[in-house]
């Protein structure tokens, strides 16, 4: 998967930050989130999340079926240089296939 993931170029299409699902946030997340939005721990946690499904941890706030709440109108995240390890993540230690539905970069390196 490692040599699939090099090969991968985002489009910055934004199609998997419309993907109904959750962004589930650490610890750490919540402090780079913070900082880069220029909130406290504690308020970035108030304003921009919410407790999970299943009460596990904590995701960003927004019905499952809506576009993440970073994600700007010209396809951007508005937090990337602090976007959570789940967006970070994707496609070197993580997939789905709903994604790769609608993510021309995913598809186009099979």
């Amino acid at each position: 998967m490692e040599s699939q993931a090099k090969a991968f170029r985002c489009r910055r299409c934004g199609a998997c930050c419309r993907v109904p699902g959750y962004v589930r946030v650490s610890d750490e997340d919540v402090e780079a989130l913070a900082e880069a939005l220029g909130l406290t721990p504690e308020a970035l946690v108030e304003r921009h999340t919410d407790l999970s499904p299943g009460r596990t941890g904590l995701v960003l706030k927004g019905a499952p079926e809506a576009p993440c709440r970073f994600l700007t109108e010209g396809n951007l995240c508005r937090v990337h240089a602090a976007r959570p390890r789940q967006c970070r993540d994707y496609p070197a230690r993580w997939r789905s296939s709903d994604i790769e539905a609608v993510c021309l970069a995913a598809r186009s390196e099979k």
